[in-house]
């Protein structure tokens, strides 16, 4: 199977696993703006875990959970759906999934991983942040411009130490608070 193939089997699961869990009462009651960001979150994670990771439910653990949330789910999100509304939905629907998968015995460990959500609830919530965004597009575009392999862990941490020296008001602008 192609990953064309694979990306349209796992969509089809994943709907069916959203209409059993937008018939839980707690899922039921939120509104529609909710029940979508809702469906996002919970497509977006699925489809990095299996498609992109390769990774079926029953090897899901929370250093995988960790990797897709914290590496690869913002950038995946489309701009429109980056809103603080749906970051604070994120532990609620990660909770929604495993408990789904656990009762469906697709998710062995669902128990830890729901534990693992509480434990890192914040941080699920805070994970956009528009001025780190800009600041890690802009970073990631000069990386191309200079031609850094982004793989290449060392080379990324000499380029962007090299990157605050050459700009270091984008720096401090990270932690400025300006409100």
């Amino acid at each position: 199977m192609d990953k064309m193939e694979q990306f349209q089997a796992v969509g089809k699961e994943i709907d069916q696993w959203l209409e059993q869990i937008m018939q839980e009462p707690d899922v039921a009651q939120l509104n529609p703006a909710q029940q979508q960001d809702l469906a996002t979150i919970i497509d977006s994670f699925v489809e990095i875990a299996v498609v992109g990771l390769g990774k079926q439910p029953e090897q899901w653990d929370d250093q995988l959970v960790g990797e897709v949330m914290f590496s690869r789910f913002v950038v995946l999100l489309e701009k429109d759906d980056q809103t603080q509304k749906l970051y604070d939905l994120i532990p609620f629907a990660l909770k929604k999934l495993f408990g789904y998968l656990g009762a469906q015995k697709k998710l062995p460990n669902a128990s830890h991983l729901t534990d693992w959500v509480n434990i890192n609830a914040k941080g699920l919530q805070s994970l956009y942040n528009p001025k780190f965004d800009d600041f890690y597009r802009d970073l990631v575009a000069a990386m191309r411009r200079e031609g850094i392999d982004v793989k290449d862990h060392q080379a990324v941490d000499d380029f962007t130490k090299l990157y605050l020296k050459q700009h270091p008001r984008a720096g401090i602008e990270l932690y400025t608070d300006q409100d």
